[in-house]
């Protein structure tokens, strides 16, 4: 059994991607470059140099215990380190060593599992209620919708080049346990008076750095329609999101920038080219009714020790393949287990120490990763949690008051650890007393999740990490006498008001200076003094800007070794031409918006000359070019003009990577030859997608009923490219064999 299918062309991006590590180990491509196509394999470098985290795909949380059996195996074989399970409901393997990401990769493709689309401008992985099919409360079970979705979007080639990431969920009834109306798009299942099936759908929610919940866009739609509505959806992210700026680029953005209803009018445009194409529907495989009893499997922090996770695969096997769930809090449930088998079951998952008693209140915490290994993180986020709980277990808490009650934590403002949508969540921030840095987090409290009232926690005040065990106590055993018998959260604070909980939190606030007490001064459990010199920024917007100010930063440091080594004293062979290695760079920024990749420096500049001096650069700049490919002297006022003129031009590149046309008088004045009908690319020796992607990224400089003509490689490229712009909207009137490659010629369709 598996719950999605890997696409064909997977072993050849796998090879691509294993050609990209060697030729980076062995110094032949920049560092900038193999972070662009590692990232959006869920590759991620942690925050210890030279290792690294690989974020596997679990559509809904649901894996085989086979697949988990497979897991631990490849774990014991390659790190030392647990299997470490998300709120986003994948599994992560920490500590890998570069060299051995492709074989892993490999290795996960035999038994169905695949890490596609874990980080980058990516479609991630796709949330799904953790007990449907067997909650008693759902409308009806959603995972084969989760699951014939996953394995739609991984197929198609501009999964992987959106402006940012899209999150996608689903639920089976308005307790909203897939998060649906807090991601990028949701649907929760419906079901008419007339018992006809269908979702409500949730459009631009979001967490990050800036969270917001989205809203309703329909009250109902049929089963029917959810790709027809998600490739809608994709559309409109990919012709209008922000690419530019990582931090305005999610979807939720757009409904900012364009107002709710005008980004609705804009959805509902791609939404009838998408009906008017007529895509496939998905193939729906429904679930098999199967037993209703459960045990959650605690995992704290998430963590599940590979040994373990082996044994539990291999227990599970006993009960059927689809028995096991990653759950949002990151614990497992394990499901569709004969009731009568339950006691004996947890008996021998207890043997094997994999079934431990924790109070429900520290089973259900979440704690994301943290300072520990994410390069964004800025507090030990996971420490900060063990600290609460020995705190909590030291006093003999009695957590019969506050079991229902959640508690999450995140080590930076972004919402990995879910805290927006706790009733008691904090996020780490950093805090200077003494003249020195130190732990804070944030308080926020009051989340919640359910359709029709969903809302993000409220701020409450920042407070040291070193206080808060102290705090949450106080807090917790304050709410156990306070609040009413089966009283939530949310009705709690309707009824009684934030006030008494503030002046506690107040009395907590205070920052001893270090000399009175340095131990404020460092992070729970940690023997260095709290910095942030190690954080650095994190990698899930890693490509395309990255490999542009690369280029960039590369030039300036040319031109600021070309004034330094006029004294000869610090000349050496190399800077002889280091104006022109200037030049180069400075040329070769940009080509990658125009979807080129140059097979030489002279290329390059060649390019670049044909394609932006004369349209969004003055004709003056030619001068410069032309030297360069005549190899002729070109001055260091030259080269830093040139510069200052493409890095303006880089700096007015709109969201959709287009810039703006000089003035039709200067083309005039520049007397400019005659110019083709249409423009021919050469993307020959690029293999899939990215010779798609780099297609699309020529189509986005022309206007509709423009043409393009291509030259792509025989096989999967002439299978592929032309069958994906069709489904863009493009026209592909002629395709002809050449000497071992084809000419595709394009008409842009509408935008």
């Amino acid at each position: 059994m598996k719950f999605y299918e890997i696409p064909e062309n997977f072993d050849a991006e796998i090879r691509n991607y294993e050609k990209a590590v060697k030729e980076f180990t062995e110094g032949s491509i920049p560092k900038a470059k193999l972070q662009s196509i590692r990232v959006p394999f869920g590759i991620y470098e942690q925050r210890q140099n030279d290792k690294y985290m690989m974020r596997i795909r679990l559509p809904g949380g649901a894996v085989t215990p086979d697949q988990l059996a497979h897991l631990s195996d490849i774990a014991l074989e390659h790190t030392k380190s647990p299997l470490h399970f998300t709120t986003r409901q994948d599994v992560q393997l920490h500590d890998l060593l570069l060299h051995e990401t492709a074989e892993i990769m490999k290795e996960l493709k035999e038994f169905g599992l695949s890490s596609r689309g874990g980080g980058g401008n990516t479609v991630r992985n796709i949330l799904g209620s953790y007990d449907t099919g067997i909650d008693s409360g759902e409308v009806f079970d959603i995972s084969p919708y989760v699951q014939a979705l996953t394995t739609r979007l991984i197929a198609e080639s501009d999964s992987w080049t959106l402006p940012r990431k899209l999150k996608i969920g689903f639920s089976g009834s308005p307790e909203d346990k897939g998060l649906a109306t807090v991601n990028d798009l949701g649907f929760i299942a419906r079901k008419k008076d007339d018992g006809k099936e269908g979702f409500s759908v949730y459009i631009g929610g979001g967490m990050g750095r800036k969270p917001k919940v989205g809203f309703q866009l329909y009250s109902f739609v049929d089963t029917g329609q959810v790709y027809d509505i998600t490739r809608a959806v994709k559309n409109l992210f990919d012709k209008y999101g922000n690419r530019k700026n990582k931090y305005n680029a999610r979807l939720r953005f757009l409904v900012e920038k364009f107002g709710r209803d005008k980004f609705v009018e804009l959805f509902k445009n791609e939404y009838k080219k998408v009906k008017e194409i007529q895509y496939p529907p998905l193939k729906i495989i429904p679930a098999l009714k199967s037993d209703t009893g459960f045990i959650e499997i605690p995992l704290f922090l998430g963590i599940l020790e590979a040994g373990k996770a082996g044994i539990l695969g291999k227990i599970m096997k006993r009960f059927g393949e689809n028995t096991v769930r990653v759950m949002t809090n990151q614990n497992i449930l394990i499901r569709n287990i004969k009731e009568k088998d339950i006691p004996d079951l947890i008996s021998e998952l207890k043997r094997e120490g994999i079934f431990s008693e924790l109070p429900h209140f520290i089973a259900g915490s979440v704690a994301c990763a943290g300072a520990e290994t994410c390069r964004l993180g800025i507090c030990l986020s996971r420490n900060l949690l063990k600290a609460i709980k020995d705190k909590l277990d030291k006093d003999n808490f009695d957590y019969s008051r506050v079991s229902d009650l959640s508690l999450k934590v995140s080590g930076c403002s972004n919402t990995c650890g879910h805290h927006i949508l706790a009733d008691i969540g904090f996020y780490g921030i950093a805090k200077r007393s003494s003249g020195r840095l130190l732990p804070f987090y944030q308080f926020v409290m009051g989340g919640i999740v359910h359709e029709g009232i969903t809302r993000l926690a409220e701020s409450i005040g920042s407070i040291p990490a070193k206080n808060i065990p102290s705090f949450l106590h106080e807090l917790l055993k304050y709410l156990s006498g306070s609040r009413m018998e089966n009283e939530n959260f949310k009705d709690y604070l309707d009824r009684t008001g934030k006030e008494k909980i503030l002046e506690i939190f107040k009395k907590y606030s205070y920052v001893p200076p270090f000399d009175e007490n340095s131990g404020f001064y460092y992070d729970w459990y940690d023997d260095k003094l709290f910095s942030l010199a190690d954080r650095s920024s994190g990698e899930c917007s890693a490509g395309l800007f990255d490999l542009i100010e690369l280029d960039l930063k590369t030039a300036e440091q040319d031109l600021g070794l070309a004034e330094k080594v006029k004294d000869p004293s610090y000349r050496t062979p190399e800077d002889e031409d280091i104006v022109k290695k200037a030049v180069l760079a400075t040329c070769r920024a940009l080509l990658i918006t125009k979807g080129f990749e140059p097979k030489d420096d002279h290329e390059a500049v060649f390019l670049f000359k044909e394609h932006f001096i004369g349209k969004h650069l003055k004709e003056k700049w030619r001068t410069v070019t032309d030297k360069y490919l005549k190899n002729e002297e070109i001055s260091e006022d030259e080269a830093r003009g040139l510069f200052k003129a493409v890095k303006e031009l880089y700096n007015s590149m709109d969201d959709s990577l287009r810039f703006p046309e000089i003035e039709e008088t200067d083309k005039k004045e520049a007397g400019r030859e005659e110019e083709k009908d249409y423009k021919v690319c050469d993307f020959r020796g690029i293999g899939c997608p990215l010779n798609f992607v780099k297609t699309k990224l020529v189509l986005e400089t022309l206007n509709s009923g423009d043409k393009l003509e291509i030259l792509i490689d025989d096989g999967e490229p002439i299978d592929n490219v032309p069958s994906s712009l069709k489904e863009e909207g493009h026209k592909i009137i002629k395709r002809q064999k050449e000497d071992g490659y084809w000419r595709v010629l394009i008409i842009k369709g509408e935008d």
